[in-house]
Formats: C-alpha cells, sequence, structure tokens
C-alpha cells in the first residue's frame, strides 16, 4: 500500500508533508508527471493521492492533466483521502467540477495573511490553528469556484479560497505549507519575473523569510501532523479500517 504523489516539477513536490507521511509509517509513490512518468492506471493498493505545485497552467492543455483529473476524481469518488497543494489544489477542484481563474492584478507571492473562515475555524484538521496566521504564497490562478458541495475553510486579502474541502477526505490549499526555506530560496533564484511581477524584491523576502519561518513551521508541523492522524492514520491502514475512520 502506498500513497500517490503526482509532482509537476523538479524544485516541487510532498516536500514537508511528503517528509510527515513518511515519518507516520506511510510509503509514497511519486510520480514525475513533468518527466513523463504516466498517471496509474488504477487504484490498487493506493491509500490516498497527494497533488503538489508546480508552475503549469492549470487550465492548458498538457498531455497529463486529463489522465491526472481522471485519477484525482476517482480517488475521491472511491472515498480515497486526496490533498492537493497549489497548482494540485486548482486541479483538485477541476475534476470534481470547480472553476479556476487567473489572479485579478497579478501573481500572489511572499509572506501573506491567510484568515481561517468559521466553517474553517471548526475543521478538525485545523484543530491548534490560529483563526489568521502568515503563509507562503506563490501563484497566479486560483480556485474562482468550488466544486459543488465543498466548503470553503480559509481565504486572504487577495483570494477568496485559500482552503475548501469536499467531504471528510478531500482538501485542496492554495497557499504552500509544504515548502522549506530552501525551497523559497531555489524559487527565488529560479523564478526572479516572478518577483519583479509581485513588485517583491529578494532581499526583502529573504528576510521576511527568516523572521517568518519558524512559526510558520510549527503551524505547518501541526496541520500535516493531524492530517497524517485524521486522513492517512497508519495503524488503521494496516488493519484495513481506513475506510471506516469516519463511521
Amino acid at each position: 500500500m502506498s500513497i500517490v504523489v503526482f509532482e509537476h516539477g523538479a524544485s516541487t513536490g510532498a516536500l514537508r508533508l511528503g517528509a510527515t507521511l513518511r515519518d507516520h509509517g506511510h510509503r509514497l509513490r511519486v510520480i514525475a508527471l513533468h518527466e513523463g512518468e504516466p498517471v496509474p492506471a488504477d487504484l490498487d493498493d493506493v491509500d490516498g493521492v497527494v497533488t503538489t505545485g508546480g508552475r503549469q497552467n492549470p487550465i492548458d492543455d498538457h498531455e497529463w492533466i486529463e489522465p491526472e483529473l481522471q485519477y484525482l476524481r476517482a480517488a475521491h469518488e472511491a472515498g480515497l483521502p486526496v490533498i492537493g497543494i497549489c497548482l494540485g489544489c486548482q486541479l483538485l477542484a477541476r475534476a470534481l467540477g470547480g472553476e479556476v481563474s487567473k489572479m485579478d492584478g497579478g501573481v500572489e507571492l511572499g509572506w501573506q495573511e491567510v484568515s481561517l473562515t468559521p466553517v474553517g475555524a471548526e475543521d478538525p484538521l485545523h484543530a491548534g490553528i490560529p483563526w489568521t496566521s502568515l503563509q507562503l504564497h506563490w501563484h497566479s490562478y486560483f480556485v474562482a469556484q468550488v466544486p459543488p458541495g465543498a466548503r470553503v475553510l480559509a481565504k486572504s486579502q487577495r483570494c477568496p479560497v485559500q482552503t475548501w474541502a469536499l467531504g471528510l477526505r478531500t482538501y485542496g490549499i492554495q497557499y504552500h505549507p509544504e515548502v522549506y526555506a530552501e525551497t523559497i530560496e531555489t524559487w527565488t533564484v529560479e523564478e526572479p519575473q516572478d518577483l519583479d511581477e509581485a513588485g517583491l524584491k529578494a532581499d526583502l523576502l529573504r528576510a521576511q523569510t527568516k523572521e517568518f519561518y519558524p512559526p510558520f513551521a510549527r503551524l505547518r508541523d501541526r496541520l500535516f501532523g493531524s492530517m497524517a492522524l485524521c486522513l492517512l492514520p497508519a495503524d488503521r491502514r494496516n488493519q484495513g479500517l481506513i475506510k471506516d475512520l469516519h463511521h
């Protein structure tokens, strides 16, 4: 049994979320879509699915997008835990009937506040997460309309959907809780045009990261710990009880 992780770029991926899942006894099956690896043919021996960030346009016609959308839809319909981050959040929304659009005013980038909605504050995965926290943003598309029946759990000043959930096991997160400080530095070097578009100097982003990363990391680890314990508990997986978790 394993968790399927869809990667869309060399400097993106599950990162800290992946490390947390491994720490809780999970095996990850990483699919590097950007390198041409195919989407799996079925859900056999799959515990859950994580779809991660990337620079691709979420509404473009990359050859892997439609197969990934179909896989995400099938995993959700099968009752498996599904987590989407940034680009993955957008693709997951598309797969389940939501709408994705380009951000007005260009890229949302840097350390910006994210606020839980009243529904989000009651969500079990956000236990111990403050109503407002600083999170790392790096995206130019967003979920303009969540899938039918989905709940909006968090928002930011510029983005009305920062976290959403559908049912008990499907979650989309627009911001980047998975990053390490080194990840942010890599993106800063690789994508200077994004900083220019956002009007943010690289040195300022580095200084903010040095200040804001430690409290961010503590909250991130709490969120990912909740995901590992509530969505993907390894002990229940080993007993074959994961589909009965919320019954």
